[in-house]
């Protein structure tokens, strides 16, 4: 698998990647001949470059996923560019994830990889909420999902009829029709039966891919933007939803994820793009004080220390996403100015919430040595 460094700071750009993809993928020269199983994952890999390098150019412009993903993907680049924090410790949903990829061999990786960045292609690009969506491995967190984009829409001043939540299921990869869709969105088309066939072939020839059921397939969630491709969503992963319930968070999982990934669509509709840590802090305010929040789920204060931690645990060491004790701050943040309204069934619209996140952001931001947490108590 590749290292740490190469997790964080290697995610691909769309355009331009064959090169390195080429170099990543290359077979020692002392190496045995490949396997028909290593020449077809080898070839799906370079499929998946070619689709992503035909894409239009602000296809993935804009797109922010939940959390970096143990496994390179071929796609936006990631944002780390320093790092590692010196004392930080990543959190839980980030340590085992990274467990469940320093298990898989080096074709069960690539193969991962390749399919990951499909899959995420195709829910970003061709799913659609108007066939019926089911949220989890069994359906069974479909009707919590429904209930928190309905009330989100309701929740927040932005326009929402056109925000649709797309479930990302790794089984989805097995569809040979789903997959000549996403294939077709920047693949030439003379290779795009091919290349769906391939898919799934690779998927179930690759025992560590479980038919799609590996979570590291869907361990993410995502939002993009109008101008991106299949335009305004929010993306929720199977993987992700069965890991955070491993974790303990199931209790919280889907309204909190939810309410994150559509604090992003709030950010859009500002045109708030901060290159900074405050990207993704700010979408853990906005849900903390949504769950908080009288007309959102008005979550007791036991329920909303269990929101923070979810969002620790997403926080990494990078200079990325911001580190457990800023995501928990953030969160933290967004409930207090829930609980603490004069009047609270007042709703603070979505532009003045984000000036007041950004001016308190400095303050939840503090030297290593000072944790996050104690300074966004001291400064509410």
């Amino acid at each position: 698998m590749p290292s740490r460094k190469r997790f964080l700071g290697g995610t691909l750009a769309a355009a331009g990647t064959a090169a390195a993809l080429a170099l990543a993928t290359a077979v020692p020269a002392a190496a045995a001949a490949p396997s028909t199983v290593e020449q077809d994952v080898a070839q799906l890999y370079q499929d998946v470059t070619d689709l992503y390098n035909g894409l239009p150019a602000n296809a993935v412009r804009g797109v922010d996923r939940l959390i970096e993903s143990p496994v390179p993907r071929i796609g936006p680049r990631s944002r780390a560019a320093q790092g590692p924090i010196p004392g930080c410790t990543e959190g839980s949903l980030l340590t085992y994830a990274n467990k469940l990829a320093s298990q898989l061999t080096p074709l069960e990786g690539q193969a991962l990889d390749a399919l990951s960045a499909l899959g995420q292609l195709y829910v970003q690009g061709v799913a659609s909420d108007k066939t019926p969506q089911v949220f989890g491995t069994d359906g069974q967190y479909t009707a919590r999902a429904t209930d928190t984009i309905g009330k989100l829409r309701g929740f927040w001043d932005i326009e929402s009829w056109n925000i649709q939540l797309v479930a990302w299921k790794g089984t989805d990869l097995g569809s040979q029709a789903k997959m000549a869709q996403t294939f077709s969105l920047g693949l030439a088309p003379s290779k795009v039966k091919d290349a769906a066939a391939l898919a799934t072939k690779v998927l179930y020839e690759v025992p560590g891919l479980q038919g799609g059921r590996n979570p590291l397939l869907t361990l993410n969630a995502f939002a993009a933007p109008a101008d991106s491709l299949g335009g305004k969503r929010v993306a929720l992963g199977d993987g992700l939803l069965d890991t955070v319930n491993l974790l303990g968070f199931d209790d919280v999982s889907v309204e909190s994820v939810v309410g994150h990934e559509y604090g992003h669509q709030v950010d859009f509709a500002h045109d708030n793009h901060p290159r900074n840590e405050s990207s993704e802090m700010g979408p853990d305010a906005y849900g903390g004080y949504f769950v908080a929040h009288a007309k959102g789920y008005a979550w007791d204060a036991r329920t909303q220390q269990e929101v923070t931690y979810l969002d620790a645990s997403i926080g990494d060491c990078y200079h990325s996403h911001g580190t457990p004790d800023q995501r928990k701050a953030a969160g933290a943040w967004g409930e207090k100015q829930a609980t603490s309204q004069d009047n609270p069934n007042r709703v603070v619209p979505s532009a003045k919430m984000i000036e007041k996140f950004q001016k308190v952001y400095p303050k939840l931001m503090p030297p290593a040595d000072q944790p996050a947490a104690a300074l966004a108590a001291a400064h509410g």
